[in-house]
């Protein structure tokens, strides 16, 4: 989740340069024209996708889009993620770069301003199936002017974990207001054995951010105005929970696993906690009875999201095949596939609606229902420098540094000039 900043990667473009070729060389030849039906092309795409199951999903797309076009091959290559971003630094710079790539939601709008990623708004819009995205993750793919690059692939989002067994003892529901929240989380927090009511993260980096946003949000504030009294509001709630003793001040040291740690100890009543920790951690959890809810609300409910998108590469000679291999491969039914294979949620509504899993798990079902309120981070080029200023200040709120007033004010100075210069997308 570490980013550079702009200047950082026409740096770095050139120490990599050599790098780049010999990796485009293998994976970036294409025919001249996509035009003939009889000539053989080939479309490049490049991911950072790890496990067996992302990697037997991408070959069984790659497969399914040669019964359509048998004249087209698509080549599928690994990168790195790190490698990955590099290329792209490169690729801005040479005009090397794959017909499709891979990137972090977040990290894709600081690409599109290099000029990595095709405007591919027209052919989305004829396909005449964008409204059935999530709003969060399709919003992601777009610039301040509201124009598209390319599409979501999977997506996640933070609901509430509550631990029942001491919910129900203390004869509480699970809350699902910020009042009830904190009335829970102070009369579930025990000092003697050192238990909180709350857990979250507010580590000085991106997860940090990730675990703030939904609460600027929920107060009616948002990354585009942090001075306003709703997003101080949502930062100052967090800050009281910890000031007030509900919360531990430690989670500005916590990554997201560490809270849920907390929490899977007995330690924290509640937590912040992410789609991955319902299969990687929430079945480890034998002592007490786990269960899901929206992240509470104030003005609303609220949320964030995370995953990946795809989008079609600056300079493609393929750009109408790119573009469908995206539109295949953001069916209803192939996000549904996508999402069921690789454990992730889907990035449209009614691919959702194809599994029993997201509606009728009892986990998995909240976080489905959460994706209605979760929006993206930004997203803005110049989301490091943005995201920096919400961790930092959500870090000097909590451990009493300054008010939230003072800390997003403050920030919400520094970045102006970049807002000024290019909005937050809507």
């Amino acid at each position: 989740m570490k980013r550079k900043e702009k200047m950082g990667r026409f740096v770095l473009a050139a120490a990599v340069l050599v790098m780049s070729m010999s990796l485009l060389a293998g994976c970036n030849k294409k025919a001249q024209s996509s035009a003939q039906g009889s000539q053989a092309v080939t479309i490049s795409l490049w991911h950072y996708f790890g496990s067996d199951q992302e990697a037997a999903g991408l070959k069984k797309f790659a497969d399914d889009f040669k019964k359509i076009h048998p004249e087209v091959t698509v080549d599928i290559t690994f990168v790195s993620r790190e490698e990955l971003m590099n290329q792209y630094t490169v690729g801005a710079v040479s005009g090397q770069l794959p017909d499709i790539g891979m990137v972090d939601s977040p990290d894709m709008a600081s690409y599109v301003s290099l000029g990595v990623f095709e405007d591919i708004t027209d052919e989305l819009t004829a396909w005449g199936e964008l409204d059935k995205f999530y709003p969060g993750p399709l919003s992601s793919t777009k610039d301040a002017n509201g124009r598209i690059y390319g599409l979501p692939n999977n997506t996640n989002c933070l609901a509430l974990a509550c631990n029942m067994d001491m919910l129900n003892a203390a004869g509480l529901k699970k809350p699902t207001t910020w009042e009830e929240l904190e009335a829970a989380a102070a009369k579930l927090t025990n000092p003697a054995q050192q238990i909180y009511g709350f857990a979250m993260s507010v580590i000085p980096n991106e997860e940090g951010t990730f675990q703030l946003i939904p609460w600027i949000y929920a107060a009616g504030g948002s990354v585009a105005n942090l001075a306003s009294p709703e997003a101080i509001r949502g930062i100052e709630f967090i800050a009281n929970l910890a000031q007030k003793g509900y919360m531990s001040k430690e989670v500005v040291n916590w990554t997201q696993g560490d809270a849920f740690n907390a929490f899977a100890a007995g330690k924290a009543a509640m937590v912040e906690s992410g789609t991955w920790h319902v299969a990687q951690n929430v079945p480890d959890i034998k002592d007490f009875e786990v269960e899901y809810t929206l992240l509470p609300k104030d003005k609303k409910y609220a949320s964030v999201i995370g995953g990946e998108n795809f989008g079609v590469c600056s300079g493609t000679k393929n750009k109408a095949l790119a573009v469908e291999f995206l539109q295949m491969i953001s069916t209803a039914e192939s996000g549904a596939y996508w999402a069921e294979q690789t454990g992730k949620l889907p990035v449209r509504s009614d691919s959702a609606q194809l599994r029993d899993i997201w509606t009728k798990d009892k986990y998995l079902s909240v976080f489905t229902e959460g994706m209605q309120y979760a929006v993206a981070r930004g997203p803005h080029p110049e989301w490091p420098s943005i995201s920096k200023v919400i961790y930092t200040s959500g870090q000097a709120a909590v451990l009493g540094q300054k008010s939230a007033r003072n800390s997003m004010t403050e920030g919400a100075t520094a970045i102006a000039p970049m807002l000024a210069k290019t909005p937050v997308a809507q």
